[in-house]
């Protein structure tokens, strides 16, 4: 532009004063033609109104002849003259540019452009045209006008980047290759890849350049959106409390998450490039002791492609191992090649801790059940012989008052005797089941009559009703099924229910005192027997079978809890529930199916009842 007002400058300045000095304003349509063809139109018209000015003083002021006529002339012609070049001008530059530059420009797919060798943009096709909303006349303006009037449909931003590639293009002749956002007809910003090559002649000199500008905003838009996502990805990665790994096909450590890094101390500055690691390192990061197992089971499960978990001790950062469970599954392509192994570790130290340290408390836990199950043991068996130890004191001393009787009753003696023999009996054979306990022996319970155990345990507790003053009412069903059980421990059963029964009454007046035994024959193959007293009543009939639970002063808190466990060793059931009437009632029940078959309790169960050896 620069060079063609110079042109212009040169060419009209000579013309003014040639007709300066001639008296000619002739002269002057050559500056009027001059500027039409550089500067354009417009300009054009403001050489003509000067030129005419000029010439309305010159013309008199030489004294011309037919000066108003020849001024008119000057004008007509300088007019004429303006139009036939703007017309020319027009049509060339349709010629060149349109029609002159060949298919090349107008065909080019997208946007395409040419400049001319000193950079300045000399045509865009007929697709950038409509992109930016300009026409042809308005490029040409606008390119009269200014050079680098193409820089005003860039966005501000990319502007000087733009300059500066471009300048750099030009003076290297280096293709131009520039990714920016040019400016729409609605002035929206879309990006575009401009790609510009130089045209050369046959002696390798620039003589224009020629480009094309692709749009690729969808792309970069998801190009964008696809790093939003991965940015996403990663943070959901880095932030999940688990440390995830990737290794390679090959089995070399690829990736390590955030969390990882930071609870290994991995340095992201030193550590090699992505598939560069070697495995020996990862397996450094393992207790010396588990190193080995875990380059075995690694490299045999990196050989044959299977899933692995495993569990090992792993370095912290902070020099401590904790316990780590590992679990890995290779991810396929549809072909099954593996693509990538993915990994995660779990720290499970506190877990471990924790099952160790319940561990040694399930042992000591049971150490201190033994101790407890022997002190029960020495209860159960002081229990146990306590029993008929009373009962032989009791009868001695009766035996002893019958033979000082005056005079001697010899036949209460000889039955109080035989209730001694039979008393201490009943201790030895205590012994006994406690000897065979841990001999493991096996005893033989027997189909017995459950009627008979009961009327023989009244016989023996005869006195003690009697000294009681205990009502003894006995429903006993004469069509009762006998039973398989251990007679000694039946009649065990039914000593401690009786004997609870009246002492149960103590505190109720003796015309109330009433026991109530009741042997029935269930239709659920079962035979039971209920003891039912007129005392006060069960405060928690649960608890009175636990051992220890007494509420009695001088009680132990065993003989249920013995019951219980005789009752529930021939498959039986021992319950307690108040009566409504006043009183409580104490039932068991025993199936009597094992005495009809040929199935009997195991020796060693029924002898476990022997003594409450539970635990």
């Amino acid at each position: 532009m620069t060079q063609r007002r110079a042109v212009v400058a040169a060419i009209g300045a000579g013309s003014v004063l040639l007709a300066f000095f001639a008296g000619e304003p002739s002269g002057l349509l050559v500056t009027i033609a001059v500027i039409c063809i550089c500067l354009g139109w417009k300009t054009g018209l403001a050489a003509i109104a000067a030129a005419s000015l000029f010439s309305a003083v010159m013309l008199p002021a030489y004294g011309a002849e037919n000066g108003a006529v020849r001024l008119l002339a000057f004008v007509a012609a300088a007019l004429g003259l303006w139009l036939v070049v703007n017309i020319f001008r027009r049509m060339s530059f349709f010629d060149r540019v349109y029609r002159g530059a060949g298919p090349s420009i107008a065909d080019i797919p997208g946007f395409g452009w040419s400049a001319n060798a000193d950079g300045r943009l000399r045509v865009l096709n007929a697709a950038a045209l409509e992109y930016v909303g300009i026409t042809v006349e308005e490029m040409r303006e606008i390119m009269d006008a200014d050079d680098s009037w193409w820089l005003r449909f860039v966005h501000p931003d990319d502007v000087e980047t733009t300059i500066a590639k471009w300048r750099h293009s030009l003076q290297t002749g280096e293709p131009m290759i520039e990714e920016q956002r040019l400016r729409r007809f609605d002035g929206t910003y879309r990006w575009f890849r401009e790609t510009g090559v130089a045209s050369r002649d046959e002696r390798g000199r620039i003589v224009g350049w020629y480009g094309h500008t692709e749009d690729i905003d969808d792309r970069r838009r998801a190009e964008a959106a696809l790093r939003q996502s991965e940015r996403e990805l990663r943070l959901l990665v880095d932030t999940v409390p688990t440390m995830i790994w990737l290794m390679t096909p090959a089995g070399l450590p690829y990736y390590f998450n955030k969390r990882f890094v930071d609870w290994a101390g991995i340095d992201s500055t030193k550590v090699e490039p992505r598939g560069t690691r070697q495995f020996a390192s990862h397996v450094e990061l393992f207790h010396p002791d588990d190193r080995a197992a875990v380059k075995a089971v690694f490299q045999k499960s990196f050989a044959r492609g299977e899933s692995l978990q495993h569990k090992g001790r792993l370095c912290r950062k902070d020099g401590e191992y904790r316990w780590i469970d590992s679990r890995f599954e290779p991810l396929r392509d549809e072909d099954g090649a593996i693509l990538r192994w993915y990994g995660v570790n779990f720290d499970i130290d506190d877990e471990v801790r924790a099952q160790e340290s319940l561990r040694l408390a399930d042992e000591r836990l049971a150490r201190a059940l033994r101790a407890a199950s022997l002190s029960e043991l020495s209860v159960s068996i002081a229990h146990e012989l306590n029993q008929p130890l009373q009962a032989v004191v009791s009868n001695a001393g009766a035996f002893q008052r019958w033979l000082n009787a005056d005079p001697p009753n010899f036949d209460h003696a000889s039955r109080v005797a035989q209730k001694i023999i039979k008393n201490a009996d009943a201790a030895a054979q205590v012994i006994s089941r406690i000897r065979a306990l841990f001999s493991k022996s096996e005893g033989e319970p027997h189909a017995i009559d459950l009627n008979s155990v009961i009327r023989e345990v009244c016989d023996l507790l005869g006195d003690g009703l009697a000294s009681s003053s205990v009502k003894l009412d006995l429903h006993l069903d004469p069509h009762l099924p006998a039973v398989a059980a251990d007679r000694v421990q039946m009649e065990q059963v039914v000593l401690n229910l009786v004997r609870n029964g009246i002492e149960a009454m103590q505190d109720v007046a003796t015309n109330m005192r009433s026991l109530l035994i009741v042997s029935r024959h269930q239709n659920d193959g079962t035979v039971e027997v209920e003891v039912r007293d007129r005392g006060r009543g069960l405060g928690n009939p649960e608890m009175i079978f636990e051992a220890f639970y007494t509420t009695k002063p001088d009680g132990m808190g065993m003989g249920l809890a013995i019951c219980r466990s005789i009752v529930e060793a021939h498959c039986g059931r021992l319950w307690a529930e108040n009566v409504e009437t006043g009183g409580a009632s104490i039932t068991f029940s025993l199936p009597i199916s094992a005495a009809n078959s040929a199935s009997t309790p195991d020796a060693a169960t029924v002898i476990a009842g022997v003594g409450a050896f539970r635990g």
